[in-house]
């Protein structure tokens, strides 16, 4: 199920919101920090019920004529059985499109509506019979922060503070999964993605003309209109998604996959690093390497590591850019024998438990049900430490100095447990898959399959191809996205840096790169003109980290 939206509409923390993790957990086992809701999603022997707000659930004609008589009395109002347009202002002379467009801006315009004759009794009816009910309402662009709390408060007083999880606030419907939608709009199934559900036309004027299947006037008669039962029995599964096939229909197993180029002495690192996994359990692992053209020793890097590890080495054909990433992360998981991906990057050493924590976790969940996880990032520099200290011993890496990492914005702490709320936003479901990068996702090379893998065209650029990755795997592939605890990894500093020490000063100057350039980085467009509200969330975002080195 796409996500929904928390009370802080941005939710973004402050600069003084988390200290640093300045040591690798070191207690074995795992916790699990957050994990999405699985109501957002399609969990459970019931129908999802999605539930427009105006002018389906709420009373947006009585409201809208209130409030032009109070604001622009002079422009004279249309009734609602006059209306031709879903778009009100369609419905008024254009001189007076401004007064008209105005009046959802007014104060207390969306909280003071009220509710459409027995729709507050439907919707408790249809949870009260086990349906799962999410209110899924667009919020208005001209006046976003100010509709997106006042719509929630609506939801709290009409419904109750209980409702107020249930809410999914979003321009684009087809990215949220259900069985019904109930929406008055004859055209809100056009968007990013083929709709899953069936769209329910709640009857106005307006969309008359709509030809549907389904049309609901009455909400006393949803029953009858939804072809389902009051009594909604919860052992009958409707859902396709609840027959899913097992994930790993040949054990839990690992294939540790990452793109490389160059960098050979921090990519020994990361092998090293696989090597000293402590593994407990009855499980098998394999890494694979894709190398993307590297000029340095990477045919040594294999023949030193290959009998340590079950290890393939993929060196691809002559690039024309080596910085292809996504087709390198395909390239790789095409070739894994396992069923279970552990996402990296060259340059990440894992937590000598992080395996066996991924199976632990893994083993404690249904087999059919999808979990995309990451943990968090510690910064280091390992310039001038031996991957063979590393290989006699993993506690080494306590050795490594942690810093202020370009990668990171130079924050102290991974940016998404610092600024980003990454904890309470994937609980929420807010932009959930905003989280997950390249270099440390792990997920079901199944779900991997059915969306298509990562999307090559973001190959040559830097950044957002895992992002977009991600919000498939969300909203295509239904996973649950999931932080683990006990589980954090090391992000080594490329060499030559100049890397900065915890508590230094960073000298910003000369920082333009394409992580730090968003204006020029086409990735960075193509993300933005993909997700629906992940420009304005992300381009906060970035101001409240970085604004001062970050050009948008």
């Amino acid at each position: 199920m796409a996500p929904n939206m928390p009370s802080n509409p941005k939710g973004l923390a402050t600069d003084a919101a988390v200290p640093p993790a300045a040591k690798m957990q070191k207690t074995e086992g795992y916790s699990i920090m957050a994990e999405a809701v699985p109501e957002h999603y399609h969990s459970g022997n019931k129908l999802t019920v999605l539930v427009d707000m105006d002018n389906t659930l709420c009373d947006y004609e009585e409201a809208f004529v209130r409030a032009l008589k109070a604001t622009a009395p002079e422009v004279a109002v249309v009734a609602a059985s006059d209306r031709l347009n879903w778009d009100i202002c369609k419905d008024y002379p254009a001189a007076a499109e401004a007064k008209v467009r105005a009046v959802n801006g007014v104060k207390g315009f969306f909280a003071g509506m009220k509710a459409n004759p027995g729709a507050i009794a439907a919707l408790k009816a249809m949870a009260a019979a086990g349906h799962n009910v999410l209110i899924v309402s667009a919020p208005d662009p001209d006046f976003t922060a100010q509709c997106s709390e006042e719509k929630y408060r609506w939801v709290e007083e009409h419904l109750g503070t209980e409702w107020r999880s249930k809410v999914i606030l979003t321009r684009d419907k087809t990215t949220v999964r259900g069985d019904f939608l109930i929406d008055d709009k004859p055209t809100c199934d056009a968007g990013a993605l083929k709709a899953e559900w069936q769209h329910v036309v709640y009857d106005q004027t307006y969309n008359r003309a709509k030809d549907t299947g389904k049309r609901l006037s009455d909400w006393s008669k949803w029953e009858e209109v939804l072809g389902v039962k009051a009594e909604l029995d919860c052992s009958v599964a409707r859902n396709p998604r609840l027959t899913q096939e097992n994930l790993y229909p040949n054990g839990i197993n690992f294939s540790c996959v990452f793109p490389s180029f160059n960098q050979e002495s921090i990519v020994k690192k990361t092998l090293a690093g696989l090597v000293q996994q402590k593994i407990k359990s009855d499980f098998k692992f394999e890494v694979i390497i894709v190398d993307n053209n590297s000029t340095d020793s990477i045919d040594a890097i294999y023949k030193k590591y290959r009998t340590k590890l079950d290890l393939t080495l993929v060196q691809r054909r002559k690039l024309a850019n080596t910085f292809s990433v996504p087709s390198a992360r395909n390239m790789g998981i095409q070739q894994a024998k396992y069923d279970y991906i552990i996402g990296m990057d060259s340059d990440v050493i894992l937590n000598e438990n992080f395996l066996e924590n991924m199976y632990q976790f893994l083993s404690s969940k249904p087999n059919n049900v999808p979990y995309m996880v990451t943990a968090e990032r510690i910064f280091v520099c390992t310039e001038g430490y031996s991957d063979d200290k590393l290989l006699e011993d993993y506690t080494e890496t306590e050795r490594y100095p942690r810093i202020l990492s370009k990668a990171n914005y130079f924050k102290p702490r991974d940016n998404r447990f610092s600024h980003g709320n990454i904890l309470e936003n994937i609980k929420k479901g807010w932009q959930p898959w905003a989280y997950f990068y390249g270099m440390h996702t792990a997920f079901p090379k199944k779900i991997w399959e059915k969306i298509g893998g990562y999307n090559e065209v973001y190959d040559g650029y830097w950044g957002y191809d895992d992002i977009h990755f991600a919000w498939e795997m969300t909203v295509k592939g239904g996973c649950l996205p999931t932080v683990l605890g006990g589980s954090e990894v090391f992000h080594q500093e490329p060499y030559g840096s100049e890397w900065v020490p915890l508590g230094g000063v960073v000298d910003k100057l000369g920082t333009s790169n394409p992580r730090l350039n968003k204006k020029d980085n086409p990735n960075w467009q193509r993300i933005c003109s993909t997700i629906d509200g992940y420009a304005d969330w992300k381009s906060d975002y970035y101001q409240k980290l970085a604004g001062d080195i970050v050009t948008l």
